[in-house]
């Protein structure tokens, strides 16, 4: 771990505060309480820490732990990174009284970080926690570490503002919460150290290097319920009895709803409030609001160059894709609906799904915009397009998918997948996967899109959804969600899984065809009567992948069993995708 302070100074300070014994003592008390705080699942710590050695100095040959001198058991840092370990932050790190550095990234850590974080790490240079499952907000007694230089907290789940006392910390010229959840203005960093990438993916981050704060002022903010719901109470009941007199019950229930909706405020074209796709969806405004973000109209016209054909990456059923091109540089994906009743419809899906859920393997969801008779979904920016053109559409041989990248993109479907089926707050059907609605980040992590035609349910099998705009939803019972809903993202899974084996589109629309075909193929395989060759991708051929490619080929024919109930559940796809994936340390979790 590299240490960017002036060390001579900072031994001296330490060692003004620490005796020798006691800090012998003190440190294997530290690295023992981290080691029993923290799960262990590789055993690197179990096989390597072994406490039962009394030399001094024997904790420095520990892995991970790195000595002020090799003689005496002072710690100066310690680098656990990606060791798979589970656990919240270690407080027993408060016992290592000598430690400047600190990497825990790439681990399962969670719960949030400690308030009194300093006092753990009080003469730390360098922090990094980034690449775990941290929540909560950034505790401000950082700004009490007072030596750090650099500290990484991104790829966290943290929460709230960037406390404005981290701009006590003089020293720091490296420093990163991209790819959190935080909200609010970013404080006025040295933009000399500080860029855009610092503070990314954070849709609700303005400020500094990124959009403007200005943005944020388009968004409709919600007005107190209780003066609408006691102003409208009163003129109300005080039209209901002057009207009693003369007209019945049914007109005054008709002007009352007249005046209420009159009664609204008017806002500019292209930021005011205009209902859902129908009425009985206006209610989902405020709650929406709250999770996604309303985007002006205007910002989008600026973003896009009024949706110049140039920025046209894409088109769909439901709507054509622009990118759009924000001031500091960085790209979004907006989606422009087409304007119709059943897009409308799969609009509102859409919203609904993914402003509740947030996933690596799901298309992170930035916005939306209702302006008139349009409707926008704005997305993060995916830099190598879908699935679809990556396979079939693949110019540059550099490119070409290789057989590990494959295997993580068919993992990454079936994690998405399975978590949407028994892992999310709400139980969530597809219902349309294929190779073109996943789309491919700059890692090749695929992110599963498209959620127009999806239905939410709750987990005792009552189903929601939005078929078109005439329809106010639609029930369903328990036996259908697993027949006819689940076990039909499972198929499509496996079609996309096929897809990835042969380079080809699956082209039977007959499920019997399909399942007896492959069943075929592989018996012939596996008797050494036929050839794999004749099916996999030119690419995949003679490459040393034939028994991973048979196992992959197995799974697939599972999936499209043309009996839904023998289908096998998405996590079991899943769990059987991650035994391949091991392999090629391809993390297996959700």
């Amino acid at each position: 771990m590299s240490l960017k302070l002036n060390l001579t100074t900072l031994v001296l300070l330490i060692h003004s505060f620490i005796g020798s014994t006691d800090a012998n003592e003190d440190d294997i008390r530290c690295l023992k309480e981290i080691k029993a705080s923290l799960e262990d699942p590789l055993g690197r710590l179990s096989s390597s820490w072994d406490f039962s050695n009394n030399t001094e100095g024997f904790i420095c040959k520990f892995t991970g732990v790195e000595c002020w001198h090799p003689e005496e058991s002072k710690v100066l840092s310690i680098r656990l990174s990606d060791m798979e370990l589970k656990g919240t932050f270690p407080r027993g790190l408060g016992y290592c009284n000598s430690l400047v550095g600190l990497d825990l990234s790439n681990n399962k850590l969670f719960g949030t970080l400690p308030s009194d974080i300093s006092k753990l790490l009080g003469f730390v240079t360098t922090l990094d926690l980034s690449s775990n499952n941290f929540s909560g907000v950034i505790p401000m007694t950082l700004a009490n570490c007072t030596y750090l230089n650099v500290l990484k907290l991104d790829h966290n789940r943290l929460t709230g503002n960037i406390p404005e006392a981290l701009l006590l910390l003089s020293r720091l010229k490296e420093f990163s919460v991209a790819n959190n959840l935080l909200s609010g203005k970013v404080p006025d960093f040295d933009s000399k150290y500080f860029t855009s990438q610092s503070f990314a993916n954070n849709p609700q981050l303005c400020g500094g290097n990124l959009k403007p704060c200005l943005f944020h002022n388009h968004y409709i903010k919600a007005v107190n319920p209780f003066k609408i719901g006691f102003g409208i109470g009163y003129l109300v009941s005080a039209m209901a009895v002057f009207l009693s007199l003369s007209v019945s019950w049914l007109q005054v229930k008709m002007i009352t709803k007249r005046i209420m909706f009159s009664w609204l405020p008017r806002r500019k074209q292209d930021d005011r409030q205009l209902p859902f796709p129908t009425r009985k969806h206006q209610i989902e405004i405020p709650q929406l609001e709250n999770m996604a973000n309303r985007i002006s109209f205007s910002e989008l016209c600026k973003a896009t160059d009024n949706f110049s054909m140039a920025n046209v990456i894409g088109r769909g059923n439901t709507g054509t894709m622009y990118r759009a091109t924000l001031p500091n540089g960085l790209f979004l994906a907006v989606k422009r609906i087409d304007d119709s009743p059943h897009n409308e419809s799969q609009f509102v899906s859409e919203l609904l799904a993914l402003a509740r859920m947030k996933h690596n393997n799901l298309i992170p969801l930035l916005g939306f915009c209702i302006v008139e008779n349009e409707r926008f979904l704005v997305y993060k920016h995916m830099s190598n397009g879908n699935l679809y053109d990556c396979i079939h559409r693949v110019e540059d041989e550099s490119k070409i998918l290789q057989w590990s990248l494959r295997v993580k993109v068919g993992m990454g479907v079936a994690r998405g997948l399975a978590w949407l089926h028994h892992k999310c707050v709400f139980q969530v059907v597809h219902r349309r996967i294929n190779s073109s609605c996943v789309l491919m980040d700059c890692y090749y992590e695929p992110k599963i899109s498209n959620f127009g035609h999806a239905i939410i349910s709750n987990y005792g099998g009552i189903m929601f959804m939005y078929p078109n705009e005439n329809d106010s939803g639609l029930l369903v019972n328990s036996g259908v969600w697993e027949s006819e809903f689940v076990k039909k993202d499972v198929y499509d899974c496996g079609t996309v899984l096929l897809e990835l084996v042969t380079g080809k589109e699956p082209n039977s629309d007959c499920v019997t065809i399909l399942h007896s075909t492959l069943v075929e193929w592989i018996n012939h395989v596996s008797t050494g009567s036929g050839l794999l060759n004749d099916g996999i991708d030119k690419a995949l051929i003679g490459q040393g992948f034939d028994g991973e490619i048979l196992e992959v080929l197995r799974i697939v024919t599972d999936c499209v069993n043309p009996v839904p109930y023998d289908r096998p559940t998405m996590l079991q796809v899943y769990e059987r995708m991650g035994n391949i994936g091991l392999r090629y340390d391809i993390s297996c979790d959700f």
